[in-house]
């Protein structure tokens, strides 16, 4: 069974691959988080690009960084 993720984690995963680039992503949280109250969470997953792999790299950042959900 897949685990279910919080909604403070899936915008997180969403914005990490902006945050990597460098870009300030204030307006995109506040936007994803806005767009994820308006969807399903799995809906949320496949509009966003958050794949197993996408989710498996930021769970490993998370990790390595000591940040916990």
């Amino acid at each position: 069974m897949a685990k279910a993720y919080t909604k403070e984690f899936l915008v997180d995963c969403f914005c990490f691959r902006y945050d990597e680039a460098g870009l300030n992503t204030k307006s995109m949280r506040t936007m994803a988080d806005k767009f994820y109250d308006t969807v399903s969470r799995e809906k949320f997953r496949e509009y966003c690009g958050l794949d197993s792999q996408e989710v498996a790299r930021y769970k490993k950042f998370c990790l390595e960084n000591g940040i916990n959900y």
